[in-house]
């Protein structure tokens, strides 16, 4: 007789199984397949007729398949279980042999009769893809820290480390393992800059926020042998929810030998230049010494008539007078000529002041105009009136003028005598003053154009081949220019252009 109240039961099992969107299926202590439902039919690509009273491990691929009797066997003999009761993932195989991840759960039927299981699998193929996706975006974005060529780190809002990459941990000299967790500033920032490094670190979580500025720092730091390293740092605030308040992202790179090379580079630019004012020297000692030669000689002359005059029976006081008034007038002469070599050949540091142009190339005249005399050259000045001061280092700038006005005098000794004329033109130029030196010689020789600013480049028997070099690198430090402006006039011309500061342009 039927147990009609098994027959509800029934068929709301048999309901389950249509309405479920996962794979079940019933299978009997040999594992043959007694119940397949629609989904694991939709799943496979399996008929449920094709598929009953065959082994279940034709939905498996190996080796799973190979040692799946093998299992139930042990399983019946022993009663212990490896899958039952527990959910895992495996992989499947559909009727067509693709081969995708599921999520399998299997459960034993109670009863007195041979044992059965039920099985239930899930699809986990989008999951998984979206896993080994963002598996994928981990992996390429630890292997960016790891290759990284600069120091990555995060701190928490106690300033503590929270990641360091391969690189940060090779500018400390020290393994992940000893940095993760400790305080930044205790670790690594010297003593005596902890406070301002906190204090950055302060502002920046003020800041806050996914649009907050980075802040650009560069301090110290000390690396597990106690040696110090500069480096420079940006840093930003990680936006509340997506990290824990306070915390904070930093990249730094270590500047230390950069910031060597630069002071190396400076120090030899530094000697460049002094080679160079002790090379124009050098050539202009003759003239020098002739000027000088003027005052000396007069003061000499001055002094050996006052003598004479005081030797006098009756001395004449107004023309000793006037001749003490002489000796002080050349003997003042005679230092400014001194100071302004004084000034020309001392090693300074750049020192930049408001002056007028218009003072220092009278300077450089005063230089080179007896040098010229001696070589009949004609120095001829055209300056605009009322130009503005310029904000320049003057001992620099007229080391740029001499080695240009020497040039010029050196290139028009090539005519003859009467015929030899340099020209300084001063004029201004909307924000720029411009002061070129002209000529009447041969000009430049084309091939030489390229390279007449590199250092050591020189069309001089016994030049340095470092007047022009070093002449353009103390014209780019005053934000101006020199340049070869070819095709003004007979011979050379050269342009200096220097800018006129904020507020004094007309």
């Amino acid at each position: 007789m039927t147990n009609q109240s098994s027959i509800p039961v029934l068929e709301a099992w048999r309901a389950l199984l249509a309405a479920t969107i996962d794979a079940v299926m019933v299978i009997d202590h040999a594992g043959r397949i007694e119940l397949f439902n629609g989904a694991a039919e939709t799943l496979f690509g399996y008929r449920a007729d094709e598929l009953l009273g065959k082994n279940v491990s034709v939905l498996m691929p190996d080796p799973d398949r190979s040692s799946h009797d093998r299992y139930m066997q042990s399983y019946m003999t022993t009663g212990e279980k490896h899958i039952i009761g527990i959910g895992r993932e495996v992989l499947a195989r559909r009727k067509d042999g693709t081969i995708f991840p599921v999520h399998l759960a299997i459960g034993e039927i109670a009863g007195d009769g041979p044992r059965r299981f039920v099985g239930q699998l899930h699809d986990i193929t989008s999951r998984r893809r979206a896993l080994d996706e963002l598996q994928r975006e981990r992996d390429m974005a630890r292997r960016y820290l790891e290759i990284a060529q600069v120091a990555l780190m995060v701190l928490d809002a106690e300033n503590r480390i929270v990641m360091m990459n391969r690189k940060g941990c090779e500018i400390l000299r020290r393994n992940e393992s000893d940095v993760i967790g400790a305080n930044w500033l205790a670790l690594a920032v010297p003593p005596a800059e902890q406070a301002a490094v906190a204090a950055v670190f302060d502002t920046l979580r003020h800041q806050g926020g996914k649009n907050a500025d980075e802040q650009y720092h560069e301090y110290q730091i000390v690396d597990s042998d106690g040696t110090l390293r500069l480096v420079a740092w940006r840093g930003v605030s990680m936006q509340a929810g997506i990290t824990s308040n306070g915390t904070l992202l930093l990249s730094g790179d270590d500047i230390t030998d950069k910031r060597l090379a630069e002071d190396s580079a400076r120090r030899t630019t530094d000697r460049m230049n002094e080679v160079s004012r002790l090379a124009s020297l050098g050539e202009m000692a003759g003239g020098i010494a002739h000027e000088i030669n003027q005052p000396l000689t007069a003061i000499t002359n001055y002094a050996q008539a006052s003598y004479r005059m005081l030797s006098a029976t009756s001395p004449d006081l107004v023309d000793i007078r006037d001749a003490l008034q002489e000796i002080s007038s050349q003997a003042l002469r005679a230092g400014e000529i001194i100071r302004r070599l004084r000034n020309l050949i001392r090693k300074q540091e750049t020192q930049q002041e408001y002056a007028a142009i218009s003072s220092v190339i009278a300077d450089v005249i005063g230089f080179i105009s007896n040098d010229a005399k001696l070589n009949e050259v004609t120095l001829k000045l055209n300056c605009h009136t009322d130009l503005p001061l310029l904000l320049i280092d003057k001992v620099q700038i007229q080391q740029v003028l001499f080695n240009l006005l020497r040039n010029a005098v050196e290139a028009v000794m090539v005519n003859p005598p009467k015929e030899r004329l340099v020209e300084i033109r001063c004029e201004l130029d909307a924000e720029w003053v411009l002061v070129r030196v002209l000529d009447n010689g041969p000009g430049v020789a084309p091939e030489f154009m390229p390279r007449m600013f590199t250092p050591l480049q020189t069309t001089k028997s016994n030049g340095t081949g470092l007047g022009l070099a070093t002449s353009h690198s103390i014209a780019e430090a005053h934000q101006g220019s020199l340049r070869y402006v070819p095709g003004v006039g007979s011979g050379a011309c050269f342009e200096l252009r220097l800018p006129i500061p904020d507020g004094l342009a007309e």
